[in-house]
């Protein structure tokens, strides 16, 4: 997948704005708060049509406008599309060669974005829902039928927790949403197991060129039960022996919306054991690897890493832009940074001019 053209109208801090970008290296460079993010965000933001950093989507119109829109000519092989996605502040409508999009997974399909942002440093000392994100959100993109089963979970989830906030008075009902939420857990796990062996099989040696030396490394999935063939009985036990608990706190405590996944490296748990430096190339790692999931080559993702050398030593940031080189298109944003072979794009009072 190539980026070639993004054209956006009152987004975030930009009023106009028109560029062509390079289908290999992009680096995206200015002083702090010029709006070099924003810029990253607007491309991230054509994978799903949502951004990373606001549930909000009022906020990404530019302060004092009424409608911003995020225009932008993708290419796959022979194949161009053209994806218009406007934002009111009632809402946001989407087209793709002129047509609405009904479902938003037909974006990720046209443009599939790989992020990498500063906060992802923290990710696997941060919360275990930061880590189930990252696997909901890569698998929603692989399969509309997993992103199906995500929303009926959390439609279910929300039934089981109003049963229990009203005290469980409703035996019957509460034990066929229960029932219910099993069905729909059991094809999650085992989606969620498969990605994750996916990634174990691609994950040491992108770990190797950003480190610079091997390591072993995977990462371990925990599932709320074990998937051994027998998981309903598996899960229905485990439900009844936490339902006590869950009416006193009124809410569901066990399940895939509770589950997370470790980072093992040389055998020991990357976030209790692990430096800072192995914690930031663990999850730089583990960002990128889906990027080695995609068999064909003219729908490989966009990788967008934002602001990810300011953390890193010299030797790190020179295996990382060789990593990068070796992959399709990349977008990077730094204050500064000398980059050879990079299309050069400068950042300054929320505008952005290509300097080569």
């Amino acid at each position: 997948m190539i980026l070639e053209r993004l054209a956006l109208t009152n987004f975030r801090t930009y009023r106009k704005l028109e560029l062509e970008f390079d289908p290999r290296v992009n680096l995206i460079t200015g002083n702090n708060a010029s709006g070099k993010t924003n810029l990253a965000e607007a491309i991230h933001f054509l994978s799903l049509a949502r951004s990373w950093r606001t549930q909000e989507e009022k906020n990404l119109i530019r302060l004092g406008e009424t409608y911003a829109s995020v225009r932008a000519d993708v290419r796959e092989g022979k194949l161009r599309r053209e994806i218009l996605i406007e934002l009111t502040p009632e809402g946001k409508r989407v087209f793709l060669n002129g047509k609405p999009v009904r479902r938003l997974t037909e974006l990720s399909r046209v443009t599939n974005v790989l992020l990498f942002t500063p906060s992802d440093v923290s990710l696997f000392e941060g919360p275990p829902s930061e880590r189930r994100s990252f696997l909901d959100v890569n698998l929603s993109k692989k399969s509309g039928d997993y992103l199906a089963l995500i929303g009926r979970q959390s439609q279910l989830l929300k039934s089981r927790n109003a049963l229990l906030k009203d005290g469980g008075r409703e035996k019957e009902l509460l034990e066929v949403i229960t029932e219910q939420l099993i069905e729909v857990e059991e094809p999650i796990v085992r989606y969620r197991t498969m990605y994750v062996t996916s990634l174990n099989a691609v994950l040491p040696d992108v770990y190797a060129a950003l480190r610079g030396e091997k390591a072993s490394c995977s990462l371990l999935y925990r599932s709320f039960v074990k998937d051994d063939g027998s998981f309903k009985e598996r899960a229905k036990k485990a439900y009844r022996d936490a339902l006590e608990g869950d009416l006193l706190h009124k809410a569901t405590s066990i399940g895939t919306h509770r589950e997370d996944f470790s980072f093992r490296l040389n055998g020991k748990d990357v976030a209790e054991f692990g430096s800072q430096g192995e914690n930031r190339m663990a999850a730089l790692a583990l960002k990128l690897s889906p990027f080695f999931l995609v068999e064909e080559e003219e729908r490989k993702p966009i990788c967008v890493l934002d602001d990810v050398t300011s953390e890193l030593d010299a030797d790190n940031v020179a295996r990382l832009l060789a990593f990068l080189d070796q992959l399709g298109q990349s977008f990077l944003t730094a204050a500064e940074l000398s980059l050879r072979g990079a299309s050069v794009f400068e950042v300054a009072d929320h505008n952005a001019k290509r300097r080569n």
